[in-house]
């Protein structure tokens, strides 16, 4: 599908534009799935906004924080730690996420590590933003505000039996959860039992906004991608090269050649020097990369510009350097 019909399906949505604001949506999207099988799913409907701010200070390329307009904007709010172990088992939902909704760096999604006052600290740098730049604040998403006590997923006492959840590390790890009957959300190797009676909660592990996780189905089932669709482009960093899920941010069907991700990428003439884009298809990953022309599949060089990302799905990407990931424009917005 062409950009330019994407706008006319998304228009078709009748999503309202505020002044200086993103036009959002909130919406239930059913992804289905067979018996047994893994599917990448992508995490690009948000939860709720917390406060809208604007920057009191023009903020230099690099930085690694900013200033809201008003004193103590951010004193309602400490992030949960997830230094270490805790990041597969936080104490709590406090994982917070800023996104940009004005100017050229619009729909960029920033997580929080800390708030002091009307200072906000978050992972990595941020591009140059000028004083009144506006921003949203959200918690982001985790195990649990996805399926909120394992709702739509098949529980049991070990993963052989339930629904399965691979969600990356920050060392590039896939680290497999499943909703344990009676218990709540479990690591693999670490589930309730007698001679493990004290099994860690893991219902806070994050998933962030404009990425996704493996499900594996133990059953034929639809699950429900639920929140507020923003009417603006996606735009993530990779912060590191070791791995990222990323989300098809459009509640339609895209091509690689429409999706306007080629202009963000690593390309070279070979599929060694360029960042390699991985479509999860029949269990097996299918990598595919950009040679400044082209989409092309690693394996044999074909063109592969009308591989599509469906609805709800998601593709793995290891990239070369850290850099920003966006797809084209959704909607105009104000």
């Amino acid at each position: 599908m062409k950009i330019r019909n994407l706008i006319l399906v998304l228009s078709a949505l009748a999503l309202p534009l505020q002044a200086a604001d993103v036009g959002t949506s909130y919406l239930n999207l059913p992804v289905a799935f067979t018996k047994g099988e893994t599917k990448l799913v992508g995490v690009f409907l948000a939860r709720p906004v917390l406060l809208k701010g604007d920057l009191s200070a023009d903020v230099t390329a690099g930085a690694t924080s900013f200033v809201a307009t008003g004193s103590n904007v951010f004193s309602s709010y400490t992030p949960a730690s997830e230094v270490g172990a805790a990041e597969l088992a936080p104490a709590s939902d406090d994982h917070y996420i800023v996104e940009i909704t004005s100017g050229p760096a619009t729909g960029l999604v920033k997580q929080v590590t800390a708030f002091s006052g009307s200072t906000a600290t978050v992972i990595g740098t941020l591009p140059a933003l000028t004083t009144g730049t506006q921003f949203v604040l959200r918690r982001d998403h985790t195990l649990d505000s996805l399926f909120p006590g394992g709702a739509g997923l098949t529980s049991g006492g070990n993963v052989g039996v339930a629904d399965v959840i691979s969600v990356l590390s920050s060392t590039g790890a896939m680290n497999r959860f499943f909703y344990q009957a009676s218990y709540g959300w479990r690591l693999e190797s670490d589930r309730t039992t007698p001679q493990n009676p004290n099994a860690k909660n893991r219902a806070y592990v994050r998933v962030s906004l404009g990425t996704g996780f493996a499900l594996k189905s133990y059953s034929e089932k639809s699950i429900n991608l639920s929140g507020e669709y923003r009417g603006t482009r996606s735009r993530i960093t990779l912060e590191g090269t070791t791995g990222t899920i990323v989300a098809n941010p459009y509640p339609v069907a895209v091509t690689l050649a429409d999706s306007g991700l080629a202009q963000y990428l690593t390309k070279f003439t070979s599929a060694a020097g360029s960042d390699s884009l991985r479509f999860l298809k029949s269990g097996k990953y299918v990598p595919y990369y950009n040679n400044g022309t082209n989409f092309l599949k690693s394996s044999d060089g074909s063109i592969a510009n009308n591989v599509v990302l469906g609805v709800g799905e998601a593709f793995l990407i290891v990239n070369k350097v850290k850099e920003d990931l966006a797809f084209a424009p959704q909607v105009i917005t104000k």
